[in-house]
Formats: C-alpha cells, sequence, structure tokens
C-alpha cells in the first residue's frame, strides 16, 4: 500500500466516526472540497460500497457567491444537492461594511480601528507593544497589522476596509443551512496553507462540532492522490493554485489576484475592480492588458 492508498483508508476512518445524517459536505467546486466529494461519491462506491451506501446520506452543498469561475459553478451546479446564494451581492456587501484589502487578521482590527474602537487589544495590532523578552532585549508584540497599512489609516488616507466580505457571501449562508436542517459542515480545509489556518484547523473536530477531515493532508499528497486516481481539475488551476471568489484582494500575496484579472471576461475584470479596485490600489495593482481565457 503506498502513501496515498494508506491516507484515503485513513481518511474512511475518520468519516467512520461521524453519524452521516448529521453533516453536510461544503462544496465550492475547488480542488480541496472537489477531493472529498470524489471520495465520497466515486472512491468509496468502488472501494468501499458498504460505507458508499451510508455516507450518501451525506448532502452536498455548495454556494453561489455570484463571482466564481464559470467552470467552478458549472460543477457546484452538477455536484451539489442544494446551491445556496447570499442574500447581497459582492458589490452590496463591499458597499455597506468595507472592502478586504491586506488580509482577515489585520482588516478585523482595521475595521474595528476605523469604527471608533481603541482598547488595548486594538491598539496593539494598531501600533505595536513593545515588552523585554527573556534575552532582555526589546520586542514588539507577535502581532500588528503592516506599515504601510498603519500609515495609511492614521493618516485618514485608508479606504473603508472589513474582512466581512467571506461572512455576508459564504458563512451567513452556510449557518442558516445549518439552523434549518440542524447539521454542521464537513469543510476540506487543508492545514498547511496558512499560518492561520495551521493554528485554527489542527484536528479532524473542532469545538463547534465542524468536521475538517484533510486537516492534515500536504499539497504534494493532494496532487498524488489526483495524479493516481485521475481526478478532473478544473484549467483554471493550469494558472491558479486556489479558486475562490473572482479577483479577492486576498489573493495577492501569491499572486492569483493579477492571474485572475488577466483571466476573465472584460465584464468581470470591470465588476472586480468596482468591487475591489481601491485595495488592488493600495497593493500596487494596477489596471493590466488581460488574456480573457475564462
Amino acid at each position: 500500500m503506498n502513501d496515498v492508498d494508506f491516507y484515503l483508508e485513513d481518511l474512511l476512518s475518520k468519516f467512520l466516526k461521524i453519524n452521516p445524517d448529521e453533516y453536510y459536505l461544503s462544496y465550492s467546486g475547488g480542488a480541496d472540497s472537489h477531493l472529498l466529494f470524489w471520495f465520497l461519491r466515486t472512491y468509496l462506491r468502488e472501494k468501499h460500497p458498504n460505507e458508499y451506501n451510508l455516507f450518501l446520506r451525506i448532502k452536498i452543498v455548495g454556494i453561489n457567491t455570484r463571482n466564481e469561475y464559470p467552470e467552478i459553478l458549472k460543477r457546484i451546479h452538477e455536484n451539489c444537492d442544494v446551491v445556496l446564494k447570499p442574500k447581497l451581492f459582492p458589490h452590496e456587501v463591499i458597499e455597506r461594511y468595507g472592502m478586504p484589502c491586506f488580509s482577515k487578521d489585520q482588516d478585523q482590527y482595521i475595521n474595528r480601528y476605523q469604527k471608533g474602537s481603541r482598547c488595548k487589544t486594538i491598539n496593539q495590532a494598531i501600533f505595536g507593544k513593545k515588552f523585554i523578552g527573556e534575552d532582555n532585549k526589546i520586542h514588539k508584540s507577535s502581532f500588528q497589522i503592516n506599515n504601510k497599512a498603519r500609515d495609511l489609516l492614521l493618516n485618514n488616507k485608508l479606504h473603508k476596509v472589513s474582512d466581512l466580505c467571506c461572512f455576508y457571501l459564504k458563512k451567513l449562508p452556510a449557518k442558516e443551512y445549518e439552523k434549518k436542517t440542524k447539521t454542521k459542515p464537513i469543510l476540506g480545509i487543508m492545514g498547511d496553507e496558512s499560518l492561520r489556518r495551521k493554528r485554527v484547523y489542527n484536528s479532524c473536530f473542532r469545538k463547534n462540532g465542524t468536521f475538517t477531515p484533510i486537516y492534515d493532508l500536504t499539497e504534494d499528497l493532494k496532487m498524488k492522490i489526483y495524479e493516481q486516481y485521475k481526478i478532473e481539475l478544473p484549467k483554471i488551476y493550469d494558472y491558479v493554485n486556489q479558486t475562490g471568489c473572482i479577483g479577492c484582494p486576498y489573493g495577492m500575496y501569491k499572486g492569483n489576484t493579477k492571474k485572475e484579472l488577466e483571466l476573465v471576461s472584460k465584464a468581470r475584470y470591470e465588476y472586480c475592480w468596482k468591487c475591489f479596485g481601491k485595495s488592488y490600489l493600495v497593493r500596487g495593482l494596477k489596471k493590466q492588458r488581460q488574456i480573457k481565457l475564462f
């Protein structure tokens, strides 16, 4: 048994710990959630028919944020039992609550500061906190917003910033579905994708009951699974390494945002600039010529 098959069998052992009637699979159409979809609907059918019938009771639920790649949206509609829609369009969320810009952690603190909060935690994140370490040297607090964000914020040159876009477009529709169906989500989240995720997703189960069975999967092993079992990978992954809302500024640190804006239609390109343009300019991204593949 190679490392791919060992992982998949171990993944089954994780699923056997849950009651399928209490969960649904949160399906985005991207590589991670599709791996779990494939595992439940194809791998188990071929390798473990009894377990396949058991976990067939798990509903596949997707969300159309209205800012998805056409082929990703197509996968959502083809593979999901239920497709949810947020009550607000992306531009409506941004107009009401603010625009994503730097990172979720930084934008959360910036948003609260812009609203008038000056509590100790906020001030430490904005201004930094100095303290004497065990080495008797002066250190700064472990988290604070970056210098550019701080300078723009304190000089009143920063637009309305918020980390709430994902909440209203994705998390809120999911929470409403969970309340209605009394189910909890199975999330295709890998812990090695970011420091934030490593802190939050370090076991199969979170305190709120969320099931994250591939938290320990690495990118290399994931791609081995895709290759060994010839699982379909959307064409967009030839150009970016992660999919989500098109043009989200949070993809800039990996270079995804710039690539995405080169590939989409002219109408989608202009819509992304309408939604996120102020953040693009702050982060140094300018309007550019498009390739228009999607």
